[in-house]
């Protein structure tokens, strides 16, 4: 695929087929992670291969909670009607956690999230690996974190970017629509 296509291919996927997802396609979408940039090239990522089932229910029943705490809270509607299945569907979960202390330099002069960047473009890279072989992934961060993090061992100096959710599509994904761009010329202009 060009790289055009890939990035059109690339899908929210929420309903997986059970089949495994092939260990060359999981070794090469892990490699397309460690090729995300990083401030001081730190590499501040690491990732947690999940295909256990009980661990997958627990991630789920996470989501689940979060879900109520939205549903408590008054927020939207539909949150509630938001059925989390597909994270006990999906045949891998790959959570990609973060060393917040390898975010560059940029604790000096107010910009403190570049872990958090790093992690982000790892993340993309990894979904547009997946694209690449036809697979279907979801960036999943509908859970608290606190929640997560004793299911899966993770230490209290590292943070979680996101679970994704990754396997074969069962139905082909369709594009949602996107917006214009809002491009301002040389800087910042407000909307009348």
């Amino acid at each position: 695929m060009e790289f055009q296509e890939v990035i059109r291919a690339r899908r929210s996927c929420r309903s997986f087929d059970p089949s495994a997802v092939a260990q060359e396609q999981l070794s090469a979408i892990l490699d397309a992670g460690l090729w995300a940039p990083s401030p001081l090239n730190l590499q501040p990522w690491e990732f947690i291969v999940i295909t256990d089932p009980e661990k997958k229910m627990r991630i789920r029943e996470a989501g689940e909670e979060a879900r109520q705490s939205v549903v408590d809270s008054d927020g939207p509607g539909w949150v509630n009607k938001y059925d989390l299945g597909f994270v006990e569907e999906a045949p891998v979960l790959i959570a990609v956690v973060f060393n917040p202390a390898k975010g560059g330099l940029g604790e000096y002069f107010d910009q403190p999230y570049g872990a958090l960047q790093a992690a982000s473009a790892c993340v993309q890279n990894m979904m547009l690996a997946a694209a690449e072989f036809g697979l279907g992934s979801l960036w999943f961060t509908f859970f608290k974190p606190e929640k997560v993090r004793p299911i899966l061992n993770i230490p209290e100096s590292r943070e979680i970017a996101a679970i994704i959710l990754l396997g074969k599509p069962t139905r082909p994904l369709e594009a949602p629509p996107r917006k214009a761009p809002k491009i301002h010329p040389e800087q910042y202009q407000a909307a009348e």
